[in-house]
């Protein structure tokens, strides 16, 4: 319920369209007493009636409402559309001020009504404004800034500049509220002007806490606190201003570190707040006093402070929810209220066909005949535009589902953009990374010419072997266009594995660790190769990145019955429990983390090999414990000669 603005700014933009808050009550209904009812126009009275409505609105909601329904009552028989339009404007400002938005609502449409047909701009201007106040009590920023937005384009046309100002402010609360802070203050600033030109001294104070807010939110603490001492300088001074003022300039100063004045203004902050009954502000600085005073170290103040602010906060929440429960029902009577005026309307032109009929059967047989005609070709009319609308309807569904599938698509494909980007960056760092130590290692001029043929000749193997790699990983990103697809065939695993080592050996080299890959015979296996030598490199690339320099990486292949199995085991720094649990489920920095060497990595290698595993029926097992190194087991279908290639599809999304 908009909490970052207190009931009584509300209140205080709602200004009535004729000014008379300085009138007493009493005088008023003296006045009224004194004008005599005359038959027909009775303008005068009307205005009166309005008046008094306008000066109970905020001290006697329910005499308010009587006095405007009064005012309607009065101005309808008089037939003077201007009077019962401001009467209707006060009656819906007081329903709004009582939070029956409904009610508020429903007067504001008839006000819009009565002032379209009238072409009275000022009541179109005053119903738009009635019906953003209702959607900015409720946080319906977007509504109430279209209500807003249409309410000045009228004050505009009209120069109504005591309406603009209002119009400005709201609607620079609204792009407050919305963390729009340039838009914000772009309207808070043209309400200025306008509040200056015409000398709305209260509109200026308001405008100036408003300011002063919206600069504290940005972290600007210094000009928020230019702003609320300008409040509190000014020569209109209002209790509930200063009230807002003084804790503006405390939740600034509390920012800036300077305890002793922040508890000094939040103090004064909380005597005025009593002193207007406003609960918003009170509990705002007494917030800010609880949190000044503990910064201090008076825990005991900041505790009694902390004590009656929650309090407090307890009476303004169930005024809160209250409100929030009004405006949902307000919701569910307007859906009532739409399917009422539809239900109507279907009913009048029934009734209105009815009357036609029973007109037509005093006339002549001819005009009988007429109108028989013309009631077919209206019904077959409206058959015929039925149909159409039918086949339209029809036709926008459909171009709604193609729409929806379309986007399915588009985000499926977005996603596999980006993990295209991850897969990339993940398994070609380490390679180029390689290569770039062996240029950096030549440039040195540290090698003899014997030392420097043998280098460039496993760099030309190398740059090879990622070239391979490049396009291996190429053709799998085009596969993700239309999902996974395996090639599987006959796979000599022990070459494979050794082609995939290669790539990875300066690597090894680089932090002395020992390479162990076993000659024994391996059963052939039945997978697709490329996905193997990505399984294989990546696994092989973890085992490198998270072992210390001196250690050993073991490759192997124990016999199993039912798969062709390839083991890599490593005597790095292990796996915590807490990833283990993470392995397969996610991607990114809650899984990757620093090499023993700082190396870094995507966190998305397990993630790809797991997909790769599946889509080729095999399995993956991981064995590890902190500090005893990790173990990897990656099953793959044995080959059998009878078994014919096939292709196995796996559609998935990132």
């Amino acid at each position: 319920m908009l909490k970052s603005i207190p009931a009584k700014i509300l209140l205080a933009i709602l200004l009535p369209l004729m000014c008379f808050a300085d009138i007493k009550t009493d005088s008023l209904l003296n006045r009224l007493k004194k004008i005599t009812p005359r038959k027909g126009s009775d303008t005068a009275r009307v205005n009166l009636i309005n008046q008094i409505a306008d000066a109970y609105r905020y001290t006697n909601a329910d005499s308010s409402v009587a006095f405007a329904k009064k005012a309607i009552q009065l101005a309808g028989k008089s037939k003077y559309f201007k009077g019962e339009a401001n009467g209707l404007y006060m009656l819906g400002s007081t329903y709004y001020v009582m939070g029956n938005y409904f009610a508020s609502l429903e007067a504001a449409s008839q006000l819009a009504t009565i002032s379209d047909r009238a072409g009275y701009k000022l009541g179109i201007a005053n119903a738009y404004h009635l019906r953003g106040l209702v959607f900015l009590s409720q946080d319906e920023f977007d509504d109430a800034i279209v209500d807003f937005e249409k309410s000045l384009k009228e004050a505009l046309q009209l120069n109504n500049k005591r309406k603009l100002t209002m119009l400005y402010f709201n609607i620079g609360i609204c792009y407050d509220e919305m963390k729009k802070p340039e838009k914000a203050f772009e309207y808070l600033n043209k309400g200025m002007q306008v509040s200056k030109e015409i000398g709305d001294e209260h509109m200026v104070s308001m405008t100036n806490n408003r300011l002063g807010e919206v600069f504290f939110k940005i972290g600007q603490y210094k000009e928020a606190i230019l702003f609320h001492q300008k409040v509190l300088k000014a020569e209109y001074q209002d209790n509930w201003e200063n009230a807002f003022a003084y804790s503006g300039l405390a939740q600034a100063q509390y920012a800036l570190k300077q305890y002793e004045q922040a508890i000094i203004n939040a103090q004064k902050s909380v005597v005025l707040a009593r002193k207007t009954s406003s609960l918003w502000d009170e509990v705002r600085a007494l917030k800010i006093l609880a949190k000044a005073h503990a910064a201090k170290g008076n825990y005991k103040a900041a505790y009694d402070s902390n004590v009656l602010m929650n309090k407090l906060d307890d009476s303004l929440n169930n005024e809160s929810r209250q409100q929030k429960i009004n405006y949902l029902q307000l919701k569910q009577q307007r859906s009532d209220n739409l399917r009422l005026v539809k239900d109507n309307e279907v009913h009048e032109q029934k009734s209105k066909f009815n009357r036609l009929l029973i007109g037509g059967i005093g006339l002549l047989a001819a005009c009988i005949s007429i109108f028989a005609v013309v009631i077919t070709r209206s019904n077959m009319n409206k058959t015929s535009l039925n149909k159409k609308l039918e086949r339209r309807n029809k036709a926008i569904a459909l171009q709604k589902d193609e729409i929806y599938h379309q986007n399915e698509r588009l985000d499926q494909l977005n996603q596999t953009k980006n993990q295209l980007f991850s897969v990339i960056s993940h398994d070609l760092r380490g390679p180029f990374a390689s290569m770039i130590q062996t240029i950096e290692f030549i440039r040195s001029g540290d090698v003899e010419d014997d030392e420097k043929e043998l280098i460039l000749e496993r760099f030309y193997q190398q740059v090879g072997h990622i070239a391979g790699m490049v396009n291996n990983l190429l053709l799998w990103a085009n596969s993700q266009l239309t999902g996974i697809k395996s090639e599987a065939t006959k796979i000599d695993v022990k070459t494979l594995v050794q082609e995939t080592i290669a790539v990875s050996e300066f690597l090894a080299t680089d932090k002395n660790i020992n390479l162990i890959h076993d000659n024994d015979a391996v059963t052939p296996a039945f997978a697709d190769p490329d996905h193997v030598r990505i399984i294989v490199q990546n696994i092989i690339g973890n085992a490198i990145k998270f072992t210390p320099k001196g250690g050993t990486i073991t490759i192997d292949y124990p016999s199993n019955e039912k798969y062709c199995v390839i083991r890599i085991k490593d005597t790095g720094v292990g796996i915590t429990p807490e990833k283990m649990h993470k392995l397969f489920k996610i991607v990114g920095k809650g899984i990757s983390g620093y090499g023993t060497n700082n190396e870094v990595g995507a966190g998305i290698g397990l993630l790809l090999i797991k997909q790769f595993v599946d889509v080729n029926k095999g399995e993956i097992k991981i064995h590890s414990e902190p500090g005893a190194g990790t173990e990897v087991l990656v099953c793959l279908p044995k080959f059998e000669v009878n078994k014919q290639p096939e292709s196995n599809n796996f559609a998935h999304s990132a």
